[in-house]
């Protein structure tokens, strides 16, 4: 089993070392270019001297396609694409983070992820879809359709919907 991990779990501090029982545990390139300097580049640095290891994700547009279904793209990071797009490539895996996006796609796609411990320990506890609804006529849109209504020409806004 691979163990991924997010920028939240290098920057929680919580991974000084690598755990055992997994046959590798990985970043991506864009989670490596994320961590800034201070004490969570020095982590990063053991844990590079330790074994970690850095991939290139594969074709991300899986992983954005998977992100969209759930309306989780517009808000997820290059480097969160990255996680996702290499976790459902290896697919024995878990994902360590504390980001709810990220989170919420990986559990749309059946992958166990586990809390980064940055902020206690945040992990989502239903699977939500992000739709969009619009306030004067109350019509609900799959798609982002704009700030107005195309029927009522009312405010439209993003809301949550739960599966």
């Amino acid at each position: 089993m691979f163990l991924i991990l997010d920028t939240s779990a290098i920057l929680s501090g919580r991974f000084n070392s690598i755990p055992p029982g997994f046959e590798s545990v990985i970043i991506t390139d864009e989670v490596k270019n994320e961590i800034g300097k201070g004490a969570p580049a020095r982590t990063l640095e053991n844990l590079l001297e330790m074994g970690l290891e850095v991939r290139s994700p594969p074709d991300i547009e899986t992983a954005k396609e998977k992100a969209s279904l759930t309306g989780d793209l517009e808000l997820l990071s290059p480097a969160d694409l990255s996680i996702i797009a290499l976790a459902m490539e290896l697919r024995d895996v878990s994902v360590v983070t504390d980001d709810f996006r990220i989170q919420n796609v990986l559990s749309s796609v059946g992958i166990e992820f586990i809390p980064a411990g940055e902020i206690g320990e945040r992990t989502i506890r239903e699977m939500w879809k992000w739709t969009w609804r619009c306030r004067g006529c109350g019509r609900y849109f799959e798609n982002d359709v704009g700030p107005e209504c195309p029927v009522c020409g009312s405010p439209v806004r993003k809301t949550r919907k739960r599966n």
